[in-house]
């Protein structure tokens, strides 16, 4: 992690920690008056002088110190120094209040717990440790002190004293406690923690694809400059030439380069778009694959015969899932297209429609190909990455952002008889996930 990033994640730690912090410290504030109210109650109720004189310098500091504390947070905020003064001279005060209204038998002998627990959730491993053990050594001195009797006797009169036996097993009840609250605390101070890292992790990651898409926009509109480069300047000779011509009719091969670089430069762009626009949410219904794919086919015999390639369809009956139709046939009929492409004259292209097993559906399109070479076949969908002469590297791209928008998924991959066989998978199913806020479409294909 980078110091920036290191500097924003203690900044956002201490913000939430500080939250946390700031509620227990106005509790305390607050919930402390009523305290050192039965406090003092219990010391007119008991008759031994020295609590008279004990508790109620005890009940002066620690409101003082609640606060104190309180102002202080609330003006100057948090700092990680400022948590763990506040609770250690919170738990040395503790322990006090507990030695002079009761000892081992006082009702306020609990309070540790919450204490320990805290601190374990909201400090760092060292000072975390070294708290603990001040929580253990105070226990441990109140217990001695109390069996020992190092002091005037400890339990409130009008309580009873209760048998040794009992308080040594209270004393070790507690000093368990303690360790499983401190254990406790630094379990879930560890779970956030991890989720606030896992969190600035995923927010750094999509940082540098966002660069690198950036990085790719850049690039890819150079090329796209230079795509239309060509185009535009075959358009600007043929209209200049046919200006010079008015009163001659216009040899019908001039029309249709005319015609054909118009169209060349309107598939750029549309690529160009798709790939850069974001994916807008899937409008879902329950599409039959098989029909689906037989329209696709029909729309590209027109192709296919330009190409000397015969189309095919495998499988048979209907096979239904729930999906987009309109983004979904972009995904056969880039796959389609370029199935046609990639095959030689007489070559032929199939286009088989499964049911998967496992809840999933599955469009195979194999051309007659060469196949991907090794060194496109790893970044086949990487945009920019093309095979064809006249192609912008796009579509590909495109189409896995879709497949995946919807949970499913897009590959290639060679076949041992020769060929290519591009394979569409798409839950029977959606996710619940997938209908969510619009996203990028360059995100959506480097999502896995």
């Amino acid at each position: 992690m980078d110091p920036r990033t290191r500097r924003s994640y203690e900044a956002l730690r201490l913000k939430h920690i500080g939250r946390i912090f700031g509620r227990m410290v106005r509790l305390r504030a607050y919930g402390g008056i009523l305290l050192m109210v039965a406090v003092a109650g219990a010391t007119l109720m008991d008759g031994a002088p020295w609590r008279r004189i004990w508790l109620p310098i005890q009940v002066v500091l620690a409101l003082s110190f609640f606060f104190f504390e309180l102002r202080r947070y609330e003006r100057e905020g948090l700092t990680e120094r400022s948590i763990s003064g506040n609770l250690t001279l919170g738990i040395i005060l503790e322990q006090s209040l507990t030695w002079g209204t009761g000892g081992l038998a006082s009702p306020l002998l609990p309070l540790v717990l919450p204490l320990a627990f805290v601190g374990a959730a909201v400090l760092p491993p060292r000072q975390r440790l070294l708290l603990m053990l001040e929580e253990l050594g105070l226990v441990s001195l109140l217990a001695a002190a109390h069996l020992l009797e190092w002091t005037p006797p400890l339990h409130l009169s009008f309580l009873g004293e209760p048998p040794r036996e009992m308080l040594l097993a209270l004393a070790v009840f507690i000093l368990l406690l303690v360790v499983a609250a401190n254990i406790v605390g630094a379990a879930v101070r560890g779970t956030f923690e991890d989720m606030l890292a896992e969190s600035f992790h995923q927010r750094d990651e999509l940082f540098a694809t966002h660069r690198a898409h950036a990085r790719t926009l850049e690039s890819l509109s150079g090329e796209i400059a230079h795509e239309l480069k060509n185009p535009l300047a075959t358009v600007k000779g043929l209209t200049q030439l046919m200006r010079r011509e008015p009163e001659r009719a216009q040899p019908s091969e001039r029309l249709e380069v005319l015609a054909g670089e118009v169209t060349r430069m309107q598939d750029i762009l549309e690529e160009f778009l798709n790939f850069s626009r974001p994916l807008v949410p899937l409008s879902v219904s329950q599409v039959d694959l098989a029909a689906l794919c037989d329209e696709a086919v029909v729309l590209h015999e027109g192709l296919a015969a330009e190409h000397g390639v015969r189309l095919a369809r495998g499988g048979d009956g209907p096979v239904v899932a729930a999906c987009d139709p309109r983004k979904v046939k972009q995904v056969v009929m880039n796959l389609l297209h370029n199935a046609i492409d990639a095959s030689p004259r007489g070559g032929q292209v199939v286009v088989d429609v499964e049911s998967g097993s496992l809840g999933d559906v599955r469009v195979f399109i194999r051309d007659s190909g060469a196949g991907l070479s090794p060194e496109v076949s790893s970044r086949v969908f990487d945009a920019g990455v093309t095979t064809k002469s006249k192609g912008s590297g796009l579509g590909l791209t495109v189409a896995r952002a879709l497949a995946r928008q919807h949970g499913g998924e897009v590959t290639l991959r060679n076949e041992a008889s020769g060929g290519c066989v591009a394979e569409m998978m798409l839950p029977r199913e959606l996710p619940a996930d997938t209908l969510g806020p619009v996203r990028d479409v360059r995100e959506v294909a480097h999502a896995r």
